[in-house]
């Protein structure tokens, strides 16, 4: 039995997503108070960082949890192992918009939905009360730094210097650097480096220079949100936006003209001109969540964990990070990251790996005392 105050179950951890990202803020902004998330797949690097701030478990096959509150979001297929004194359901999603019938669970006593908007259609699609929290957004000291941009203008050809160019990058990449490369060139994915962004070549880049970090809108343009993060973070920072009239942005507190230009479903008579010269004056309208009156407030002891799994092959395969060929019932003690690879199986091919054994943290290395030296 596993005990904890507050869970939080997610079925997948994608690589990006709505869900993904609503975890991650709530731990990081709520990381002293003891929560612990469990998962059934999920991609390391989601992994990696929720584990920055809580405990995170993937489950297996007959584990048992005891808890406070278990919250649950979209699935709730955990509810039978877990022992708790509120089950609750977070609602992400716009059911009626997005025509999605509501699976109910009746170990579930609590509906708590990201905005009124989505509380609302859930309501009207069961008849269930549901409250209401905003997503938890917390804006970090770090993150109001600005990164490094670099412009190019060339083709990457070798007497254009692109052999130094990839070095650059190389370098940049390996000392951590956060920066945004844009290369106006035909010679699109020329250089393999996720931080540059190619451009069609322009005539004249004066201008590009000279605006591209004063000159920015963000856009998003969806059927339907619940609680978008992308344009939250954007009224955050203080970007003004582009957006379809989707309720929760309204209700998000997005206003035409002072802090965005609403653009029609149909995208018909858009006024252009006014978007490239009349840029709203920033005037932010932001709600905060309210998570801290949810939570059980009893204070943390995590400290991320070193987690180490035990798998065994279930059929000869070459492994490229070991490079050497692994044996049938042959087993490996890897770490939490190579564990999610294997087991995740991104290689599309048949599993090859199974699980044997529950992650344990490893144990904390003893400091020896330094000896005493005389002097003679």
């Amino acid at each position: 039995m596993i005990e904890t105050t507050n869970l939080f179950y997610i079925s997948n951890l994608n690589v990006i997503g709505g869900v993904e990202t609503f975890i991650y803020e709530l731990v990081r902004k709520y990381k002293d108070i003891d929560i612990l998330v469990v998962y059934k797949t999920g991609h390391y690097k989601q992994i990696e960082r929720i584990a920055e701030n809580v405990r995170i478990i993937r489950y297996h096959e007959g584990m048992k949890f005891k808890c406070k509150k278990a919250w649950f979001n979209y699935e709730t297929d955990l509810t039978k192992q877990v022992e708790a004194e509120e089950y609750i359901q977070i609602i992400h999603a716009m059911y009626k918009s997005n025509k999605i019938i509501p699976k109910i669970n009746p170990t579930i006593n609590k509906y708590i939905a990201v905005s009124e908007v989505a509380a609302k259609e859930f309501e009207e699609l069961t008849g269930i009360k549901c409250k209401t929290i905003r997503n938890p957004l917390q804006l970090l000291e770090e993150e109001k730094e600005p990164i490094l941009f670099l412009v190019s203008a060339t083709r990457l050809t070798p007497e254009k210097g692109k052999d130094r160019m990839e070095k650059l990058g190389k370098l940049l990449n390996e000392y951590g650097a956060k920066y945004l490369w844009l290369v106006f060139t035909n010679d699109t994915e020329a250089i393999n480096n996720p931080n540059i962004v190619y451009i069609k070549p322009r005539l004249n880049v004066r201008q590009y220079l000279n605006t591209i970090k004063e000159n920015c809108y963000g856009v998003q343009l969806s059927d339907c949100e619940g609680d978008c993060y992308f344009t939250r973070e954007c009224e955050m920072l203080g970007i003004p936006l582009l957006v379809t009239p989707v309720p929760s942005f309204k209700e998000q507190g997005l206003i035409d003209g002072k802090n965005c230009y609403y653009l029609p479903f149909d995208m018909k008579d858009i006024d252009i001109e006014k978007i490239v010269n009349h840029k709203p004056k920033y005037e932010a309208y932001i709600k905060e969540d309210q998570w801290e009156k949810e939570l059980v407030n009893i204070k943390s002891t995590y400290k991320e964990e070193i987690m180490k799994t035990k798998l065994r092959c279930i059929r000869d395969y070459f492994d490229v990070k070991l490079q050497r060929q692994i044996l049938k019932d042959e087993e490996l003690i890897v770490d939490r990251k190579r564990a999610e690879e294997l087991l995740n199986n991104p290689y599309n091919i048949v599993e090859f790996v199974e699980y044997i054994e529950e992650p344990k943290p490893e144990p904390e290395k003893a400091i020896k005392p330094k000896k005493k030296v005389t002097k003679r």
